[in-house]
């Protein structure tokens, strides 16, 4: 019999002077939080005309995890509103932040000095501009998603980059060959543009092992890169997931390696796309607003070009972003032990049916796995959208209990909230 569903209370909540649109904890400094904000603003022309302004802010907030307190250390004040932010997974002082302006700004969070001394400011952390790129052309087209790419995700070694998403439906790539800190380096690899002008509010980029990519797609050629399979993956407003993989032949690889002796400064960083599916909304009834590729695999999508709905269940409001807490493997008690199930912890933003703990398993069973999503915990004390939460690292790495942060963005909310798993 399934537990209970949870349903924990605050404790704490402070209200921010702007909407909170996008959080993350700071990896290099897990007590502290970076927040992005989204403030519209109206006023009326001498014509009786409405014209509207996008402002928004970075803050950095700390949280106490032993009283459960939020608070504010930093407040950066931005001429455009934050759409999303995200922390690079390889440099974890180092964060990117899309723009109402079609802009990517990079940012840095320097160290604290120690967890003793935080009651000194000057030894907090401190967030600090490095540069803004106009990444498009029109700064009227909102940035609305930035992924970063994963290490091997490209074709050539010691690249870095990333892929952003727009309001009129196009997704970029960007990288650098050199430093990520020199804006004048970031150049546009490639282009995208969606079947229909919609916005495209999500990107994923994630890197397959060959011996798990045949799950993700059916027409597999016989050679392969030893690297993996790279894949991007967006979703629409329309509903429409749109699936693409990039990678080269072996023998190909094996040949130019050969012609540049060791020197592989002609190959496109960007490999060429070998698939480019949308499979136009038949299988999703709304908008597709988060995606997180898993290498085994809120609702569980087997995409192949058929495309299958594995576990769906239903969270009692929009889902607009999803993020992984855990996973663990569990193997029979046989010679081999082979791994008879997988179990994934996630954390739901619900827009306007607050927060919810899910966890999805997976069940071998002979040739078909059997998949569940099971609603562990629902916060439910936001009074408006819920676009933002998150997991305090403290909590994870086999802790029964997680410490979460989640906001709300009309009635500016972020609360801590704790929860038994």
């Amino acid at each position: 019999m399934s537990p209970a569903v949870q349903h924990p209370q605050s404790a704490s909540t402070v209200f921010l002077d702007q909407p909170p649109s996008c959080l993350e904890f700071c990896p290099e400094n897990p007590n502290y939080i970076v927040v992005g904000t989204y403030l519209l603003s109206e006023t009326k022309t001498e014509d009786g005309g409405i014209q509207q302004a996008k402002t928004g802010s970075l803050q950095l907030w700390r949280l106490d995890p032993d009283n459960k307190t939020l608070s504010l250390i930093q407040r950066i004040a931005l001429s455009y509103a934050v759409f999303d932010l995200h922390f690079h997974p390889r440099h974890p002082n180092t964060l990117a932040i899309a723009s109402s302006v079609g802009s990517i700004a990079l940012f840095k969070v320097s160290s604290a000095a120690s967890a003793e001394d935080s009651l000194c400011p000057a030894l907090h952390p401190s967030i600090s501009h490095v540069w803004t790129k106009q990444v498009h052309e029109d700064p009227s087209i909102p940035a609305l998603f930035l992924a970063w790419a994963p290490q091997t995700w490209f074709s050539r070694a010691g690249v870095d980059g990333f892929a952003v998403t727009f309001s009129d439906s196009r997704t970029a790539v960007f990288g650098v060959e050199g430093d990520l800190d020199n804006e004048e380096q970031i150049t546009e690899w490639g282009t995208f543009e969606a079947r229909q002008m919609i916005e495209v509010w999500f990107v994923a980029l994630a890197t397959i092992p060959q011996s798990l990519s045949t799950t993700i797609h059916d027409e597999t050629p016989e050679k392969e890169s030893q690297q993996g399979v790279s894949f991007m993956f967006t979703g629409n407003d329309f509903g429409s997931l749109h699936t693409r993989r990039f990678e080269k032949n072996h023998d190909q690889q094996e040949e130019e390696e050969e012609e540049q002796e060791d020197d592989d400064s002609t190959e496109e960083p960007l490999a060429p796309l070998l698939l480019d599916h949308d499979d136009r909304a038949r299988h999703h009834t709304a908008g597709v607003t988060a995606i997180l590729p898993s290498q085994s695999r809120l609702r569980v999508y087997h995409a192949t070009r058929p495309g299958a709905v594995l576990a769906e269940q239903g969270l009692g409001g929009g889902v607009w972003r999803l993020q992984m807490l855990d996973s663990t493997q569990i193997s029979d008690s046989g010679y081999y032990q082979r791994i008879i199930e997988w179990q994934f912890l996630v954390l739901a933003s619900c827009m306007h049916a607050g927060t919810r703990v899910v966890r999805v398993t997976c069940k071998q069973q002979d040739q078909d796995p059997e998949w569940e999503i099971e609603v562990l915990a629902e916060f439910t004390e936001h009074e408006s959208m819920n676009y933002a939460s998150s997991v305090w690292a403290g909590s994870q790495g086999g802790s029964s209990s997680l410490l979460c942060v989640s906001s709300s963005f009309y009635d500016r909310r972020v609360c801590v909230w704790s929860v038994e798993v």
